[in-house]
C-alpha cells in the first residue's frame, strides 16, 4: 500500500514520531507539510499529524484538510497528534477536524509529547516554563511509544 505521511511540526516531536512511523510503514513517503508538493491522489493511505499548541493544530494542516477534503473523504486516512496533554487527545479532534473527515478516518490518536524547554522561543518559551512547573510528576509528558506501536498495527491491517 502506497502511503503518504504528512505532518506539521514546531519542535520537532511531530517529525521524531512520523520518522518513526517510516521505519515499518513500507513504501511510505515522509513530507513536511512546509514541503508537500505530493500529489495526494496517487497515495492509497494518508497520515497526516500535527503538533497541538494552546489546543489547535498546526493552520498549514487545517488549510490543507480543508483544500483536500473531498479526497481525503475518498481515501483511506488516518491521523496522529502530539500534545502535551494527551488526556485532552479527544476533545483535540473535534475541535479540529471536521466532522467528516474524522468519521471517514481509519484511526486517529495521540502519541503524547514532549515539553523541551531548549526548543522553545519568545513567548512559547515562557508558557512552557509555566507548564512545566504545574505538572505534576505523576503526569510527565512523553511520547507513548505504545501508542505509535498501536496506530502502526492498525494502519497494517
Amino acid at each position: 500500500m502506497k502511503t503518504l505521511i504528512i505532518y506539521a511540526s514546531k519542535t520537532g516531536t511531530t517529525q521524531k514520531c512520523a520518522k518513526r512511523m517510516k521505519e515499518q510503514l513500507k513504501d511510505a513517503t515522509v513530507v513536511n507539510i512546509e514541503e508537500q508538493k505530493e500529489d495526494i491522489s496517487q497515495y492509497d493511505l494518508i497520515v497526516i499529524g500535527s503538533p497541538i499548541r494552546i489546543g489547535m493544530m498546526d493552520n498549514r494542516i487545517k488549510k490543507f484538510l480543508i483544500n483536500n477534503r473531498e479526497i481525503l473523504k475518498e481515501k483511506k486516512t488516518a491521523y496522529f497528534i502530539c500534545c502535551g496533554f494527551h488526556e485532552n487527545w479527544k476533545k483535540y479532534y473535534e475541535e479540529n477536524i471536521p466532522k467528516d473527515l474524522l468519521e471517514s478516518a481509519i484511526t486517529y490518536v495521540s502519541f503524547g509529547g514532549e515539553l523541551d524547554l531548549q526548543k522553545q522561543k519568545g513567548f512559547d518559551k515562557w508558557i512552557v516554563k509555566m507548564v512545566s512547573k504545574s505538572i505534576e510528576e505523576s503526569k510527565k509528558i512523553e511520547i507513548l511509544e505504545e501508542n505509535i506501536e498501536k496506530f502502526i498495527q492498525e494502519l497494517s491491517k
